[in-house]
């Protein structure tokens, strides 16, 4: 091999090395290109993420408070009622527990 044969392969790889490494650059810029809107898009998806969890856990409050509150109001109807009628409560209450006897000692066959 002579000396213009070595230099023209010497100048062919300086050529490939200066490609592969504008392809390299290349490259690397799209991927941080991509990366970047990626970062941005989950960013925006975690602040609409959290927007919504935050807006459940009060819609879950407000049902817990009204949940409660319908909940307190029934129990005091109902001591209301027994305090107005007793007997009529200890009456019904002893026909339940009959009713609730008669089923569980049943004999079936």
């Amino acid at each position: 091999m002579n000396k213009q044969d070595a230099q023209k392969i010497n100048e062919a790889l300086e050529l490939l090395n200066e490609a592969a490494k504008g392809q390299k650059d290349e490259l690397s810029s799209l991927i941080s290109d991509k990366y970047k809107d990626l970062k941005s898009s989950l960013s925006g998806f975690e602040s609409t993420m959290e927007d919504k969890a935050e807006s459940a856990a009060e819609r879950l409050q407000e049902l817990k408070d009204t949940a409660a509150a319908q909940a307190s109001g029934t129990a005091n109807q109902i001591d209301q009622k027994v305090h107005d009628d007793p007997w009529k409560t200890v009456g019904l209450t002893a026909l339940a527990a009959l009713a609730v006897g008669v089923f569980i000692g049943r004999k079936d066959g």
